[in-house]
């Protein structure tokens, strides 16, 4: 790979303007490039004006046809050649009949997206007062970022890589303007309790939890080792299929297994709320999604008197409903605030609240005390039966896991309303492949 970074330096040498072919994502990972090695890039080069920017990172974009043979320029086509796109410019240059263009390979491009990565994160979180947890563990194309309290206490927000894909100028320089992560958050959730759950205090160790793990027969068989006690397997979707792979399934008793296709893993909330053996504690996890406890960390919930455990917070940089948009109908969010405003009025104003802000407790992983739990799965349920009975209305058939995200966001919804009367706390989550 040196050897292809010295031909590109090699070939900037004696040129006086340097331009990139683009104005989107593989144009701005190479301008980075080059800007993080001090060569100056003058501009980007367009086939056509219409819809692309009129400039990108404060430099101009330019027509092709504004270049002249006279002028020492060099432009760099960050595409890869078995692409349309490549094809399309290829064909433009030689038409107008353009010098001096450097073609990137497949594996520099690949080098290029790499560094860029590395220096998006580095601009967002190797300075300040916020940094990379790399030893956190984690889902793939998710990080950790941190930022350390008054005392010893350490706070972690979950983010998706893709958030990266953001202008870096404007996105890092203002990601939290005039207040802090932490700030942000607790004037949304109430208190951020750090949960260590790792090695038990003393003190009275008596309550006891039962956390269910759902599990479905079209999962991919990669479990844990030895699960701690406190886990209890159920199987999700039992209705729908004649495999046995728990001895708990979601098909006992009052259940709505059968609707496992859109309530995924929360058709497990539905059978624990009308089923489950009463315990101090109760919660949920996937098979891959883990809280990130020691067999004997979940006593510190009883010890510090916690009301709910959910995993670190996950932080998107626009809002909560632009970032479910992209996994859901928006249309969804606008049916669950309708049925909000008539079932759950009380909630409507937490629930456009949670909406508009940047974060949410991922994944609808949760330890709650059992009569809290009880109270959560009232409001749950008489929103989400609320949404169906819509659908149903107009004639919607779904199986599209709608309601899964849904859940995701009416518990950040409840966490919110009640911030005030709960001891809310946060471990970090572990992830199996």
């Amino acid at each position: 790979m040196a050897v292809k970074l010295d031909e590109i330096w090699s070939a900037c040498e004696g040129k006086k303007h340097i331009y990139i072919y683009g104005a989107g994502k593989n144009a701005g990972q190479m301008y980075c490039f080059l800007e993080q090695n001090q060569v100056k890039v003058q501009g980007f080069v367009v086939s056509d004006l219409s819809g692309n920017p009129k400039e990108l990172f404060g430099r101009s974009v330019v027509d092709v046809d504004s270049f002249s043979d006279e002028e020492e320029f060099l432009i760099f086509v960050p595409v890869w050649r078995v692409s349309r796109a490549y094809r399309e410019i290829f064909a433009c240059l030689i038409r107008r009949q353009i010098h001096n263009v450097y073609f990137l390979s497949a594996e520099m491009l690949e080098y290029i997206k790499k560094e860029d990565l590395s220096y998006r994160k580095e601009r967002l979180f190797g300075t300040g007062m916020y940094f990379l947890r790399k030893d956190v563990p984690v889902e793939a194309g998710h990080n950790v970022f941190a930022m350390r309290g008054g005392g010893n206490e350490e706070y972690h927000w979950r983010f998706s890589q893709k958030m990266l894909d953001k202008p870096i100028p404007d996105f890092a320089c203002d990601m939290f303007a005039g207040r802090s992560a932490l700030e942000e958050f607790e004037e949304q959730y109430g208190k951020y309790h750090v949960l260590q759950g790792r090695t038990p205090a003393a003190g009275d160790e008596n309550a006891s939890y039962a956390v269910y793990m759902a599990r479905s027969h079209v999962d991919r068989a990669v479990l844990p080792g030895e699960l701690p006690s406190w886990v209890i397997p159920i199987q999700v979707g039992a209705a729908l299929t004649d495999e046995d792979i728990a001895g708990v399934k979601d098909n006992t008793g009052d259940h709505i297994s059968e609707r496992n296709g859109n309530y995924s893993e929360c058709t497990a909330i539905y059978w624990m709320w009308k089923n489950a053996p009463k315990t101090d504690y109760i919660g949920l996890c996937h098979y891959r999604r883990h809280f990130d406890l020691e067999e004997a960390g979940i006593f510190e919930l009883g010890q510090r008197e916690i009301d709910v455990l959910v995993t670190s917070p996950s932080f998107v940089y626009e809002t909560v409903k632009a970032f479910f948009s992209d996994m859901a109908p928006k249309e969804d969010m606008d049916v669950l605030l309708d049925v909000i405003e008539e079932r759950r009025p009380q909630y409507r104003s937490s629930a456009n609240a949670f909406f508009a802000s940047r974060f949410y407790p991922p994944c609808n992983l949760f330890v709650m005390k059992y009569d809290l739990f009880m109270e959560y799965c009232e409001f749950l349920f008489s929103v989400t039966f609320g949404i169906e009975d819509y659908y149903n209305r107009i004639g919607f058939h779904r199986t599209d896991r709608y309601m899964g995200y849904l859940v995701e966001c009416l518990l950040g919804i409840f966490l919110m309303k009640n911030k005030e009367r709960l001891k809310i706390a946060y471990t970090d989550m572990r992830f199996y492949i």
